[in-house]
């Protein structure tokens, strides 16, 4: 487990499908997500099953995002290798309680995967997609030190209407010196 002040990241089991179906088709959710389809649960139990492969694999690593108080499983976070040669990873995350939006927990637990990305897998940068109407996202990246580095205009259409995806960054070096930063600002 990779763990936070209050969370914990850890591999999913089957027994997080409840939780997953209770939320994952929320319209809401998925606008952020460009995942208009709903699944069935038997999709979802494929994927958590795909999911460990992956990670034995070394291609994708997706966690459970649980809140260390209570246990409760609250949403998944991912850095997927797009390139070992030069060291990337695609991260991703998703609340799925709306009750737990805006509360830091995103923060926190990209804080903790970045560190994994950084400091375990050895990657060199990690780079990330957000949609142009979810600025709720956007300010979490930016206190993780991500930075934009492009947009694809009207590159989305969602609910009736075309919207842009930010491109963000941070590389290892970007990283170490934000975590140099909050130190001496404690």
């Amino acid at each position: 487990m990779l763990f936070g002040q209050n969370i914990y990241l850890r591999g999913l089991e089957l027994t997080d499908l409840p939780e997953i179906m209770k939320y994952w088709n929320n319209q809401e959710l998925k606008q952020f997500l460009n995942a208009t389809t709903p699944h069935s649960a038997q999709e979802e139990e494929e994927w958590i099953r795909k999911t460990w492969e992956e990670r034995k694999n070394g291609e994708s690593y997706v966690y459970g995002i649980v809140l260390t108080d209570s246990d409760i499983y609250i949403g998944n976070v991912e850095v997927r290798i797009k390139d070992p040669i030069s060291r990337r990873g695609n991260l991703g995350i998703a609340i799925f309680n709306p009750v737990y939006w805006g509360k830091g927990f995103g923060t926190e637990a990209i804080e903790v995967m970045l560190k994994y990305a950084f400091t375990t897998l050895n990657l060199h940068s990690a780079e990330l997609e957000v949609f142009s109407n979810n600025p709720r996202a956007q300010r979490c990246y930016e206190k993780c030190g991500f930075q934009k580095s492009g947009v694809r205009r009207e590159a989305l259409f969602v609910n009736g209407e075309y919207r842009d995806i930010f491109l963000l960054d941070i590389t290892k070096e970007e990283w170490k010196d934000k975590k140099s930063e909050n130190r001496i600002s404690t």
